[in-house]
């Protein structure tokens, strides 16, 4: 072979970059001056003392290494200018050698992993191998459709007359205000037609190639071990469709289809539909013929430990960041989505989704999400006989499809205490983060939004309160709501750190979640202290790595409203309560005390964690806040 094709196989075969500006990797430039000679002619150490026995029957001289790696450099050298001057090859056509990126492998750039081939999906059963299309043993993992997917396109007529899934009663009301006033997208209208268009398009697809069969698995069933699943929009797109058709599968009913049937009950509006309409309208536009749009990966951790007190002392705090409705530097809203790399934290309970069933929009975070993140609600698909999604559980690339929610509530319009409303017309959420990153699974190269949704529950104060009187709760008057600062870092720390997730998704993980964007987790409905758990969660997430925190106040929240104003302490404080809407009458200004997180963090930042922790947990009982009597005694 010509020396040429040996150059360019070499690129090919091994990951050897031809590239500019680049200088010759060490142990080549060493050689070539002489120097590392205790390596041997493989570039790896020689044991001092030990002749490297060559053709010559002992250290070959220099003289003649400089012959050898001369005469190859040389050889290279004309070849590489070949390449560039007469090949017309790849290199050439662009008008110049590519530029190579920083080294970080033994040849000096890193070895790309291979793309997502075309229907490629993921699936981890448990914390062993994963499994993916035509990996031996993969039937195992595949459950078969009541109909074929294939023949339910001829059912589907370009007005979307019915769906097979949704009684016409629920249905029919639903079309009409579709028809009448459709919401945009991109400046253009999703009409039926497009919709229908795109629905039938993607039932034809089979986008997981495996025909009347569909990879499954029950996210509940794991145990103890981290479960994950890996599959891009056009196949979540395929599964919403089919359930909206009600076309189940044969062995088991999933949790979207007894979602579709229990819903269909409640009456109201029917919040449920309209996201998971919305999420394929926004579908319809972005995944054009040909195109299957960027991977999700929905994955629960394993169980929770206290693995997290070995960093206790090699960890210290970190800044985080506060923001708060009209103050400067204040983010965009984390429960609105929006801000890169940022994972939205769903304040949970024991399912995502609640008490509202994951059916319509509700006076609580965790309840109203859902309705907002379709693609949260689309993967309880992989949940067993009709349960709801667990907790902890996290969507990697989850992106918000409705208008409109934030974590501000009000007690008359537009909120009328819910957390959030699905507006009356263009409904569809038009201020996508379209930021994408370019990670792996699996060592397969994947792109994903940069973006995700993790549903953590924490300790639940309300449930051991013992004597305590919800106002004095909500004042934090009571000494049980600081007494669970280890179970909830656990907690925590098994959604938020990537180690606790199927190895080979962490990668992924680390990728995408780079900041945690959080309310009031434990001082929500579950009464909570609202200090206390600041401080929990500044201490658990100083334990991470890579991962910064992004903390919004509120001073009407959508759920427990004015709690959160004890946080800011001092004056900011009693301005929060007298907007709340609750002054005096439920939150008490009297309860501010003098130190806040403003304050406190400037006063320990930089400090071990396990001192703080240690501080945080010693703490002394009411009716003196938090912090002050942190702040009070150092």
């Amino acid at each position: 072979m010509p020396l040429l094709g040996e150059v360019l196989n070499m690129e090919r075969r091994y990951g050897i970059a031809i590239c500019r500006d680049t200088p010759p990797s060490d142990s080549v430039s060493h050689l070539l001056s002489g120097e590392g000679e205790d390596e041997d002619e493989d570039g790896w150490g020689v044991e001092e003392g030990v002749q490297d026995e060559g053709a010559l029957g002992g250290r070959r001289p220099v003289w003649l290494r400089f012959v050898f790696f001369g005469g190859a450099a040389a050889l290279l050298s004309v070849s590489l200018l070949w390449l560039v001057l007469f090949e017309g090859g790849e290199h050439a056509a662009a008008g110049a050698l590519p530029v190579c990126p920083p080294p970080t492998s033994l040849f000096g750039v890193a070895p790309e992993q291979p793309a997502a081939p075309s229907r490629f999906w993921l699936f981890c059963p448990n914390s062993g191998d994963c499994v993916w299309p035509g990996k031996p043993g993969s039937e195992k993992i595949f459950a078969r459709w009541q109909r074929s997917p294939a023949t339910l396109a001829s059912a589907l007529d370009s007005g979307l007359s019915e769906l097979g899934g949704v009684p016409q009663d629920v249905w029919e009301p639903v079309r009409k205000r579709w028809l009448a006033d459709p919401p945009t997208f991109w400046g253009r209208a999703v009409v039926l037609e497009d919709l229908a268009g795109f629905m039938r398009q993607t039932l034809q697809s089979d986008p997981f190639g495996a025909g009347d069969e569909v990879p499954y698995l029950d996210f509940r069933a794991g145990g103890e071990q981290p479960r994950a699943v890996v599959i891009n929009h056009r196949q979540l797109a395929f599964l919403v469709t089919n359930a909206l058709m009600g076309n189940g599968l044969q062995a088991v009913q999933t949790g979207l289809s007894a979602a579709l049937q229990r819903c269909a009950k409640t009456g109201g509006f029917p919040d449920y539909l309209y996201s998971l309409l919305s999420l394929l309208a926004v579908l319809s536009r972005e995944l054009v013929p040909g195109k299957d749009g960027s991977y999700l990966v929905a994955q629960t951790p394993r169980s929770s430990d206290e693995s997290w007190r070995a960093r206790l002392q090699d960890h210290r705090m970190t800044r985080p960041s506060l923001s708060s409705e009209g103050t400067p530097k204040s983010l965009p809203d984390f429960m609105a989505g929006g801000v890169p790399g940022q994972a939205l934290t769903d304040i949970a309970g024991n399912d995502v989704g609640g008490g509202a069933q994951l059916c319509h929009v509700a006076n609580s975070q965790d309840e109203s999400l859902v309705i907002f993140y379709s693609e949260v609600l689309a993967f309880s698909f992989f949940v067993g006989h009709g349960q709801m999604l667990p907790v902890p559980f996290t969507v990697l690339g989850a992106r918000r499809y409705l208008n409109w929610i934030s974590g501000e509530s009000s007690f008359g319009a537009p909120f009328f205490g819910r957390c959030g409303k699905v507006s009356g017309s263009n409904w569809l959420n038009e201020v996508f983060l379209e930021q994408e990153v370019q990670t792996e699974v699996a060592s397969t190269s994947v792109a994903i939004k940069d973006s995700a949704f993790v549903a953590v529950a924490s300790a639940c104060s309300d449930c051991e309160r013992g004597s305590c009187s919800e106002p004095d709760m909500v004042n934090n008057l009571c000494d049980a709501q600081r007494r669970h600062l280890d179970k909830d870092i656990s907690l925590w720390y098994q959604a938020y750190e990537a180690s606790m997730y199927h190895s080979s998704m962490e990668a992924a993980f680390r990728a995408v979640v780079r900041r945690i964007g959080t309310g009031p987790w434990g001082a929500g409905l579950w009464q909570g202290d609202s200090q206390q758990y600041f401080m929990a969660v500044w201490v658990a997430s100083s334990l991470l790595n890579g991962v910064s925190l992004d903390y919004y106040l509120y001073d009407h929240f959508c759920e427990n409203p004015g709690h959160q104003c004890f946080v800011l302490g001092g004056e900011p404080c009693r301005t929060c309560v007298l907007h709340s809407g609750l002054a005096e009458t439920i939150v008490r200004s009297d309860r501010c005390g003098s130190t806040g997180a403003s304050g406190i963090v400037e006063l320990l930042l930089g400090r071990r964690a396990a001192d703080v922790y240690g501080m945080l947990r010693d703490v002394g009982p009411p009716p003196v806040q938090v912090m002050d009597l942190i702040a009070g005694g150092i």
